[in-house]
């Protein structure tokens, strides 16, 4: 079934509900349709990472799929230079198979080398079919001239839910080369979580409503304090945010019977000033005085994820013994998100001993913080700290990938936004000398190939 660019003629009132899930078209047909019908390149949106390789795989092994020798030597070539530059790539597990059939699966499961040496074959034309999950499609220029849509719902932390509007057209808005083709072509193929009522309904939707990004955490308070001296300045800061406008907008709808409901735009404020309590409570600011003490300036500096925590483990002394893989695992244990699986490595037992007295301020901060009414904050990731510290001690990058059994591309964001971290930690050289000159080491060690 196939919808125009600009998505007309859908005839909406025919469309079934669900298509049936035993007519779901393997990889290898449906490449071959579309190449049939003069559809290629193609840009194939699937439900999961695992699905999008496991595409890659069965048309690699689909010997009726067109070979082209030209498009091979082609690809060859920007293949052979890219990998001096990063070779990393040569051990990709579809490093042979995006030479020969010219088909890869994008998604956040791969190194970004990976992923970028994939979008220059792109971008180049070289490429019959790119499979990719939902999430590609923001934030990537690389149109095609059809794109496939296998599901009307998306798998995210939180398991499946529906396609948004603002989602679909993003994945729609790839159909379509600027100079090449007159129209773009939208397909959805039959499959379990098929909905094509539900996909016509979605693309004559308009979009959803921006969602502000400003929020009311230990950092923006202590920045804006400082910088305007007071909290009545700063709660003039913060009505002049976006969120602030939105929240005060559904409010005035509700009051006049054209909304649906909506908080009060006090909650924007008090998340402040509850916060503020917090941060008196362990002295890094000064609530009687409206004013940030020395110790707050400092904390103000760390644009790190749950800079509390950081803050009170640095006073409280547990970066003063640690090795540089052990900083890296502590940084690791509140920079990734507590709910995600780094694999099966297990932490140093110096490391488990060193991640049971920082669960001690995890617990005194979220104690204090529920008494403000602020939800406590996450649970350490004992796997992320246990990557950390292993990768910055020195272990290959092979070696690494296989042991966690994890995927490469978690990895390396993971590590990245450590990393990171620790530059951030870094930057407190007159503060804390000590801390910043092992943060700085062990963010060296752990920003080498392939996570730089």
């Amino acid at each position: 079934m196939a919808f125009g660019r600009q998505h007309g003629g859908s005839g909406s009132q025919r469309l079934p509900n669900k298509m049936d899930a035993r007519t779901e078209i393997s990889p290898p047909r449906l490449i071959k349709s579309l190449r049939g019908f003069n559809l290629l390149p193609a840009i194939v949106f699937m439900s999961t990472r695992r699905r999008c390789d496991e595409a890659v795989a069965e048309l690699a092994g689909d010997k009726s799929q067109r070979a082209d020798p030209d498009r091979q030597a082609s690809r060859k070539g920007i293949f052979d230079d890219f990998a001096i530059e990063h070779p990393e790539v040569k051990d990709h597990k579809h490093a042979a198979i995006i030479v020969r059939s010219g088909v890869a699966a994008h998604h956040a499961g791969h190194i970004p080398s990976w992923k970028l040496l994939i979008e220059r074959m792109m971008s180049a034309g070289l490429l019959d079919a790119l499979f990719a999950t939902s999430t590609v499609a923001a934030g990537v220029d690389f149109p095609a001239r059809t794109v496939v849509i296998s599901n009307a719902d998306t798998r995210g932390n939180d398991g499946w839910r529906p396609l948004t509007t603002n989602e679909l057209q993003q994945m729609t808005g790839r159909a379509g080369r600027r100079g090449r083709d007159n129209v773009g072509f939208v397909i959805l193929t039959p499959g379990q979580f098929q909905n094509p009522r539900r996909i016509a309904e979605l693309l004559r939707s308009r979009p959803e409503a921006l969602e502000s990004k400003f929020r009311s955490t230990y950092t923006s308070l202590l920045n804006l304090l400082d910088a305007f001296g007071n909290f009545d300045q700063v709660r003039s800061i913060a009505e002049k945010s976006y969120a602030f406008w939105a929240v005060t907008r559904t409010s005035r709808d509700v009051r006049s019977g054209s909304g649906k409901g909506g908080p009060s735009n006090d909650r924007i404020w008090l998340e402040f000033e509850r916060r503020a309590n917090v941060l008196g409570h362990y002295g890094y600011i000064d609530l009687e005085n409206e004013t940030v003490t020395e110790a707050g300036k400092w904390l103000a500096d760390l644009r790190i994820d749950r800079p509390l925590l950081v803050g009170e483990a640095l006073r409280d002394g547990i970066f003063d013994e640690l090795t540089p893989a052990e900083a890296a695992g502590l940084m690791a244990s509140v920079a990734a998100d507590a709910e995600r699986s780094y694999g099966e490595l297990r932490a140093s037992r110096h490391m488990l001993d060193i991640l049971a007295d920082f669960e001690d301020i995890v617990l005194s901060v979220s104690s204090i913080e529920w008494k403000n009414g602020l939800a406590p904050v996450q649970e350490i990731n004992y796997s992320a700290a246990a990557a950390a510290e292993r990768w910055t001690a020195g272990m290959t990058w092979d070696e690494l990938a296989d042991r966690t059994r994890a995927e490469e591309g978690d990895l390396v964001r993971l590590l990245s936004r450590t990393g990171e971290a620790l530059r951030q930690l870094a930057n407190l050289s007159a503060s804390n000398p000590a801390a910043s000159a092992l943060a700085a080491e062990a963010s060296n060690r752990i920003l080498r190939d392939p996570v730089r």
